[in-house]
């Protein structure tokens, strides 16, 4: 993605649209552009190869702002990172497929991890520096992705909906994994 990103930077600096200045600035969004358009289109095609895209959706709904916030493990490379990430999606969406699991194990699972992941609060990453009013901020909207996906817990689990129920406990399952290998990991000393 690096080597596209410079390749696109290199055409509209020469192509005069941007100045030397701000190149680093256009290759770095070129580059987060392409990483991000890459995972996104992967992972909404498998989801049509299983035939689960709501389910899919509904993954990044909970996923992506849970991890953006509460922080975890990453990965040296975006390739690393890319292959785990299609990992996890993929497990994800094959356990919920075809495994059934009673509402009650997967809300007791899902009411485990969420408090771990509370309780291990945002993990820092080494190469991303924040203050206490950054990791305040961090915690903040990971008290608010919580409550809104305890309601979603509730409302599956009144209405009897066990395989979203399911799906919910198994992405909070692996955030709060990564979470902890992250705070294990990044322990400040």
């Amino acid at each position: 993605m690096e080597y596209l990103s410079h390749k696109l930077t290199d055409y509209i600096l020469k192509k005069e649209i941007i100045k030397q200045d701000s190149y680093d600035i256009y290759q770095y969004g070129f580059q987060c552009f392409l990483e991000i358009s890459v995972s996104t289109i992967c992972s909404i095609v498998i989801a049509l190869l299983l035939h689960m895209l709501p389910e899919c959706l509904f993954f990044f709904l909970l996923f992506i702002p849970m991890r953006s916030f509460s922080g975890g493990l990453h990965l040296k490379t975006y390739f690393s990172c890319f292959l785990a990430s299609i990992f996890v999606l993929i497990s994800t969406l094959l356990v919920v497929k075809y495994i059934a699991v009673p509402i009650i194990v997967s809300l007791i699972l899902y009411i485990f991890f969420a408090i771990l992941i509370l309780v291990i609060g945002p993990v820092d990453h080494p190469n991303r520096e924040v203050d206490s009013h950054d990791n305040h901020i961090f915690m903040r909207k990971t008290y608010l992705t919580v409550l809104f996906s305890l309601l979603t817990a509730i409302i599956f689990s009144v209405i009897g909906n066990a395989k979203y129920m399911f799906l919910q406990a198994v992405i909070f399952l692996f955030i709060g994994i990564t979470a902890l290998i992250g705070r294990i990991l990044y322990k400040k000393n």
